[in-house]
């Protein structure tokens, strides 16, 4: 027996729904992926590696807090219960977070934040494509 009209529509909402589920969290999965790429920091002989989390002690790497949820994996935590029209929100609460992600007079920034978050619109395109009939 075929489906009714507002049955039709009542599947479609759910897909849709679903659907930009999907994009929304795997773009900002993305965004938080790449904010938290390791680079090795200089003080530890690495190199300036922009759009990357400089690591040295992990102090900063590990003090992210996503929506109250504390620590480098926080995020997924918080990305697993998000719905649509919900806020979420990101701190690297290291007191030196700032310095590292814009920069200071003597030390350029690594825009670990930034850069990935520049990104945004290029990770919901390409999770768009994923879920398009």
């Amino acid at each position: 027996m075929a489906k009714s009209f507002t049955a039709q529509l009542a599947d479609f909402e759910r897909m849709t729904v679903k659907n930009m589920r999907h994009v929304a969290s795997e773009s900002i999965q993305d965004v938080m992926e790449g904010a938290m790429t390791p680079a090795r920091g200089i003080s530890k002989g690495g190199t300036y590696e922009a759009g990357k989390i400089p690591v040295a002690e992990a102090e900063l790497i590990n003090l992210l807090t996503s929506d109250g949820v504390e620590g480098a994996d926080s995020y997924t935590v918080a990305i697993a219960g998000f719905q649509i029209g919900d806020v979420m929100e990101f701190a690297w609460t290291a007191p030196h977070a700032m310095a590292k992600e814009v920069g200071t007079g003597t030390q350029q920034g690594w825009h670990f934040v930034g850069i990935n978050a520049r990104k945004f619109p290029e990770f919901v395109k390409k999770r768009a494509a994923e879920v398009k009939t």
